[in-house]
C-alpha cells in the first residue's frame, strides 16, 4: 500500500478515539446501549472537526457483526469492509457533486430493499446543504417515515442552508471547535507515533493556527515534516512554512503603527515581506496581536501607553480593511495602507472625549478649545489641507464632514458627531495641486495659515478679556 496522508492514517475509528466532542460521544453511546437510535442524524460544524468521521464510526457501531455496539471490534468482516469503503450497506456520497432530484430518487429506491450483509442500510450524505430544493422535497416523505432497516446520516458546514422541514426530521448535533490544548496533544501524539521530534511551542503554534480544526492542524504538521526533512520541528520552522513572522515582530510592527510612526512601521513591514512573510499572514497576525492587546488592556490593565479608544479604533480599521483580501487588490498594498491609516488616524481617535461643555459660550460666537485646536491641526496634516476656524455666529464647525469629503479612505464613524463641532467652511485659497497628495499625505507648506488661525484665536481671547 502506498503512502497515506496523516489525516487519513490517524482518523479515529471508535467513539473513544474522538477528540473534543464529549457531549456527542456520550449521547451516541447512550442511544446505542439503550437501543433508542434515531433514524436520521445531522452533524454540523466547521471543517475538520469530525463530521464525516463520526458518521462512519456510527455506521461501524450499527453494522459491526457484534453490534449494534458502542465499541465495534474492527476485525470482523463488516468492520474491515467499512474500513476499505467496500461495505454494500453503507452508501456514502457527496451532495456537492450530486445535487439533483435524480440522485435522491436513487437513494429512495434503494431504501425499499433489505440490507445485504449488515443489520442496517446506512446513507451518509456529506455537505447535505448543497442539495437542490427539489431534491430536499423528494427526500421529505422517506426521511419522515423510513423503513426500520434504514438510517440517514447527514453532515454539513452550513446548517442555515438546510430547510427547516429537514431539520425537524433529524436529531441535530452541533460539533464544537476543538480546543487548542487538545489539538496540541494530538499533534504531539502523532509526532511520537511517527518518530518525529517537535518542540512544545511548535505544537502549540500548530494548534493555534488550526483554529479549532483537527484536520487543518494535521495537514500543517505534515507540511512542516516535509519542510524539516527529518529534523526536529521548531516554532521558527512553522513560521517559515506559514509564510508568517514571529509574534515579537508582529507586536513591534503593531506598536510602531499605534505610536504614529508610519515611516518606521512601513519600512519594518517591507523588511518582513522581503523575508518571505506572506502579506495576508502578517495582516492576520496584526489582528490577533491587537485582539490580545485589547483583552489585556481590559482585563489586566496593561498597555497604559495606549488608550482603549485607540486600540478599538485600530481594530475597526483592520476589520474594515480585511474585506479587500479577495484577490482583486494586491495584498501587500492592502497591508501597507492599513498600517499607514492606523498610524495616521489612531492618534486622534482618543480625542473623542471632547464635548460641548468645553465651549466658551457667548452671545457672538464660539471659540475652539485647546483639544479641538490640536485635533483640527492633526486632521489638516492628514487631509493635506488646512481647516479653517472662521468667525461664526451660533453655528459650529463640521470637522468630520470635511474629513469624510477630503479623506474618504478613513472610517471616522467611531468619532461621535455630537461631541465635535458641526460646520466648516471650505478654504478660500484651495489649490487644485493638493488633489494629488490629499489622501494620506502630510502638507507642511501651509504653516502660514495655521499662524493666521492662531492669531484669530488669540484675538478672540483678548476680546473676551476686554468684555470681562
Amino acid at each position: 500500500m502506498g503512502y497515506v496522508v496523516l489525516s487519513r492514517k490517524y482518523r479515529p475509528k471508535k467513539l473513544d478515539d474522538l477528540i473534543g466532542q464529549d457531549v456527542l460521544t456520550k449521547s451516541i453511546k447512550s442511544a446505542i446501549e439503550q437501543g433508542k437510535m434515531p433514524h436520521a442524524f445531522l452533524f454540523c460544524g466547521i471543517r475538520g472537526v469530525g463530521k464525516t468521521t463520526i458518521a462512519r464510526i456510527l455506521a461501524r457501531c450499527l453494522n459491526c457483526d457484534n453490534g449494534p455496539t458502542s465499541n465495534p471490534c474492527g476485525v470482523c468482516k463488516s468492520c474491515v469492509a467499512m474500513d476499505q469503503d467496500q461495505h454494500l450497506d453503507v452508501l456514502e456520497f457527496d451532495a456537492a457533486s450530486r445535487t439533483g432530484v435524480d440522485d435522491i430518487r436513487s437513494v429512495i429506491d434503494s431504501c425499499q430493499y433489505a440490507p445485504v450483509n449488515g443489520k442496517y442500510k446506512i446513507f451518509i450524505i456529506d455537505e447535505v446543504h448543497m442539495l437542490s430544493k427539489s431534491a430536499f422535497n423528494a427526500l421529505l416523505k422517506t426521511l419522515e417515515e423510513p423503513p426500520e432497516h434504514v438510517k440517514f446520516v447527514f453532515a454539513t458546514t452550513e446548517k442555515n442552508k438546510v430547510p427547516e422541514t429537514i431539520l425537524s426530521r433529524c436529531v441535530t448535533f452541533q460539533l464544537n471547535q476543538i480546543p487548542d490544548g487538545i489539538i496540541a496533544d494530538r499533534v504531539k501524539y502523532i509526532c511520537k507515533s511517527e518518530s518525529q521530534k517537535i518542540d512544545v511551542e511548535a505544537a502549540n503554534l500548530i494548534a493555534s493556527e488550526a483554529q479549532g480544526s483537527a484536520r487543518d492542524a494535521i495537514s500543517l504538521l505534515e507540511q512542516t515534516i516535509m519542510y524539516c526533512g527529518g529534523e526536529k520541528i521548531t516554532k521558527a520552522a512553522i513560521v517559515h512554512v506559514l509564510g508568517s513572522s514571529t509574534e515579537s515582530d508582529i507586536r513591534n510592527l503593531l506598536q510602531l503603527a499605534l505610536l504614529g510612526k508610519d515611516y518606521d512601521a512601513l519600512r519594518f513591514c517591507h523588511h518582513l515581506i522581503e523575508s518571505s512573510a506572506d502579506p495576508y499572514m502578517v495582516f492576520k497576525g496584526l489582528q490577533n496581536s491587537l485582539y490580545k492587546m485589547i483583552v489585556e488592556k481590559t482585563l489586566d490593565k496593561k498597555h497604559e501607553e495606549f488608550s482603549k479608544n485607540t486600540l478599538l479604533y485600530a481594530w475597526q480599521i483592520l476589520l474594515n480593511q480585511s474585506q479587500y483580501f479577495n484577490g482583486l487588490v494586491n495584498a501587500y498594498q492592502v497591508l501597507s495602507c492599513s498600517i499607514v491609516i492606523i498610524a495616521k488616524t489612531s492618534q486622534f481617535s482618543g480625542d473623542s472625549q471632547i464635548n460641548t461643555e468645553d465651549y466658551t459660550d457667548s452671545d457672538e460666537d464660539y471659540k475652539l478649545n485647546t483639544k479641538q485646536q490640536d485635533l483640527a491641526q492633526k486632521i489638516s496634516e492628514i487631509v493635506g489641507e488646512k481647516i479653517k476656524t472662521p468667525h461664526v455666529k451660533k453655528s459650529e464647525i463640521d470637522i468630520l464632514g470635511e474629513i469624510k469629503k477630503s479623506f474618504g479612505a478613513v472610517n471616522i464613524s467611531e468619532i461621535d458627531r455630537t461631541l465635535l463641532p458641526k460646520n466648516i467652511d471650505s478654504p478660500d485659497d484651495k489649490d487644485e495641486s493638493h488633489d494629488d497628495d490629499r489622501y494620506g499625505s502630510i502638507n507642511i507648506a501651509n504653516k502660514g495659515y495655521q499662524q493666521q488661525g492662531d492669531e484669530y484665536i488669540a484675538s478672540q481671547e483678548e476680546q473676551d478679556q476686554d468684555e470681562d
